[in-house]
């Protein structure tokens, strides 16, 4: 049985040994952002959507939604539905109306 090894390391070079391993984690792609690559299913994207169920499927059998299939089996991905949602969102009246003054100059 092997005795556990026990180093001390002074702060700067545990600091220097974190980062270094962090970056070698970091580059090597191993830590992946949750939203980015969990894939979730049909109910968990409803509640995530406050959608029912039904409108999801109808969404994804329409092509208007981002998803994936395996077999029958739909799956999404946080990021990407939260992208979708995001992508539909509604400009202001005050977005709307700066954005026609500087178009086409303001006249007051």
């Amino acid at each position: 049985m092997d005795s556990p090894m026990i180093f001390q390391f002074s702060r700067d070079e545990f600091k220097s040994l974190l980062k270094e391993t962090l970056t070698e984690i970091l580059s090597e792609g191993k830590i992946v952002s949750e939203n980015e690559s969990t894939l979730i299913n049909i109910q968990e994207a409803a509640a995530l959507l406050n959608l029912a169920v039904t409108t999801v499927y109808e969404k994804t059998s329409e092509k208007i939604i981002p998803h994936y299939k395996h077999g029958k089996k739909i799956m999404f991905k946080k990021s990407e539905l939260l992208a979708w949602v995001e992508s539909r969102r509604v400009k202001t009246i005050h977005e709307i109306r700066k954005e026609a003054a500087t178009r086409f100059g303001s006249k007051k």
